[in-house]
């Protein structure tokens, strides 16, 4: 194979010219990942539209679009004047994404001008990336909003009393009451006497005292030192650290017999109300004991819903997360949620479900909604030394029984994660992000220090499909494929989807689940070949002659790669580049010991034997002159995915030293 910037290579459709790109070439991976590690932290608006989990960085993708539309002779100050770009340097190219998630491919390549194709097989997904894509009437969404809110305060606001002008419910913690199965002695489950805690760290919330902790005899909230170590009530002395779970076992502190969250069924013990915290007009918060009104307000909620037929959600929790929460006796989807939050949400679904609108804003309307799903339920932690709600999935992506229940009013003003008036914000910021210049990204006269990026009106289509099926053809053959797969080490997202799919599903004719490709046989590694492979060729029958297929891939387990490349070795694809990307291993739900850190890209044409991509003859050297700081698990990661690309594309004739891009 020459190492000219076209060659040409026959296959059953002729003669095919496969033009280098800057992807293939001299792609600067170092630069992106740096970029996209620096923009962890900054928030873009149409992202923040509702949560998926499993976006890759903006940054990332929207660079890999860019060099591989470029030839392979630009230059990096050409490259990175095109990423910044506020023109539209993909205009007239098609892009598709067989696996679109959370949209990121289509968004940044529709920003980039191109029109966009993608499939997914869970509903939500695909109405996140439609709203994402199409965007909303900004001015007919906040004035129905505010209508909505209106609606839900005056009927509903009673649930959530204040103790009076100057306060504002925000947060009602609440502990599990357990009737010992052994002695039959009554206790709450709690882990410390803690509710909450000044400890003056960044970011924390102003309290009016140090410490506030609860004496689980009587219940009174007291106000402590921040010296304090101990609760003195009752008669009694107790350490603040106490506590009668641990190790998510309840040990009666009767007979001192240990008890399992399954062996209890947690989830369906009775609460109990312990505090309220409050916000204040002076912009502190403070806790105290609840009201009597606060404490009946469950009792009033549970009328109100069998009055009105809101029942929430009766929809199986199944599935590998669903097994889970079947472990603390949660078998529903409405088991999550308590009669309060299931009066408001019913009621505000039914209400959207009715109103005149646009389907557009419509469908923002009920993703709000959606959104604030996981910081209203049962199953929300709280950070005790921040002052901050733990959302469902945040922290683990899976159901996690927090000990200290926190329960969030939804129809606060100024305040809290998750209230329906934070969500709605979020969706109506715009959809303008600002993309901020490094110092490494070359200068020019043409290139501003922060580009504005807009969404743009391109063509669009995204399904509701499997990978599996044959890839839509409605907007013609694709120009670049660039996808995220699912990855062998698999994360549920559809069970975690399943808690927004069936709140909209009973008010918006949503699916509750299309088709995973994660396997179902015994034989995990080959049936998830099989599966990655049919997706491959159902890509591959897409694209123009020429055209490439890009995707990311991590994993520090063996079967993942040989997996991997089993599925491509049932294409006619091939390797021609492959090179690490930064993908940030930390987010929540990935940031344990073993959990890669980088991914690795892929880039595949129709073009046995291409060597293209000039790269190290061994991992180390590799690390070695690139400056990748990587863990043992990356660099296992990095080793057999090198492995695969050597084996489907990158033989020992294109190894070599390190390009000056990568250097």
């Amino acid at each position: 194979m020459t190492n000219s910037t076209v060659d040409t290579i026959s296959d059953d459709a002729g003669p095919v010219q496969d033009e280098r790109t800057l992807l293939e070439a001299d792609f600067p991976f170092l630069e992106v990942s740096e970029v996209a590690r620096r923009d962890r932290n900054s928030r873009d608006p149409v992202y923040a539209a509702h949560k998926w989990w499993a976006r890759r960085p903006p940054a990332v993708i929207r660079a890999l679009l860019v060099a591989a539309s470029s030839p392979a002779e630009a230059t990096h100050a050409e490259f990175w004047a095109r990423f910044v770009a506020a023109d539209a340097p993909l205009a007239g190219l098609h892009v598709g994404d067989p696996f679109s998630g959370g949209a990121t491919t289509l968004v940044e390549a529709a920003r980039l001008g191109a029109s966009v194709t993608g499939t997914d097989v869970d509903p939500l997904a695909v109405e996140i990336a439609r709203h994402e894509l199409e965007g909303v009437d900004h001015a007919e969404f906040a004035r129905l909003g505010e209508l909505l809110l209106a609606e839900l305060r005056t009927k509903l606001g009673h649930l959530y009393p204040a103790a009076d002008e100057e306060h504002e419910m925000l947060h009602s913690f609440s502990l599990r009451e357990v009737q010992c199965p052994n002695c039959s002695h009554s206790s709450l489950i709690y882990r410390s006497l803690v509710l909450a805690r000044h400890a003056g760290k960044p970011g924390a919330v102003v309290r009016d005292a140090a410490v506030n902790a609860f004496c689980p005899d009587c219940y009174r909230v007291h106000a402590l030192g921040k010296a304090r170590k101990e609760l003195r009530c009752c008669g009694r002395r107790r350490a603040l650290d106490s506590g009668t779970y641990a190790a998510s076992r309840f040990t009666c502190p009767e007979c001192a017999r240990r008890f399992s969250n399954e062996e209890l069924k947690v989830g369906l013990l009775p609460r109990v109300l312990i505090a309220v915290e409050e916000t204040t007009r002076a912009g502190y918060r403070r806790i105290r004991e609840p009201l009597p009104a606060e404490i009946g307000a469950e009792a009033a909620a549970v009328a109100l819903n069998v009055a009105r037929g809101h029942l929430g959600p009766n929809v199986l929790l199944t599935g590998t997360e669903g097994r889970r929460a079947e472990h603390y006796g949660l078998a529903t989807v409405a088991d999550v949620f308590s009669a309060r939050q299931t009066a408001v949400f019913s009621s505000a679904f039914s209400w959207i479900s009715r109103v005149d609108t646009t389907e557009r804003v419509r469908r923002a309307l009920y993703l709000a909604l959606s959104n604030s799903l996981t910081s209203n339920n049962l199953l929300c932690g709280y950070a005790t030394d921040y002052g901050r709600l733990a959302p469902l999935f945040a922290g683990v992506r899976s159901f996690a029984f927090p000990v200290l229940s926190v329960e969030l009013n939804p129809l606060h003003r100024t305040g809290g994660r998750g209230t329906l008036s934070m969500t709605l914000q979020r969706i109506g910021r715009g959809n303008v992000r600002m993309v901020q210049r490094h110092a490494f990204m070359p200068a020019s006269s043409t290139v501003e220090k922060a580009a504005f990026i807009t969404r743009r009106a391109t063509p669009h289509r995204v399904s509701c499909q499997s990978a599996e099926r044959p890839f839509p053809q409605g907007l013609g053959p694709l120009d670049l494929a660039v996808t995220d797969p699912p990855y062998y080490d698999f994360i549920s997202y559809s069970d975690l989807s399943l808690v927004h799919r069936a709140w909209m599903g009973m008010y918006h004719d949503l699916p509750l689940r299309g088709a995973p490709i994660f396997p179902a046989g015994e034989d995990r590694r080959t049936e998830f070949a099989k599966g990655l492979g049919r997706a491959f060729r159902s890509t591959e029958r897409a694209l123009k002659p020429g055209a490439l297929l890009v995707f990311t891939y991590h994993s520090a387990h063996e079967e993942a790669w040989s997996a991997l490349e089993e599925a491509l070795r049932s294409t006619t694809l091939r390797v021609s580049a492959v090179f690490p990307v930064w993908a940030d291993a930390r987010a929540a739900g990935h940031g344990h010991a073993g959990n890669c850190e980088w991914d690795l890209v892929f880039v595949c044409r129709r073009s046995p034997g291409c060597g293209f991509c000039r790269l190290p003859s061994s991992i180390d050297e590799w690390i070695v002159s690139s400056g990748i700081a990587v863990s043992d698990s990356d660099r296992e990661n990095l080793r057999l995915g090198l492995g695969v690309a050597g084996r489907l594309g990158l033989g020992p004739a294109s190894t070599g030293p390190a390009s000056k891009g990568h250097a």
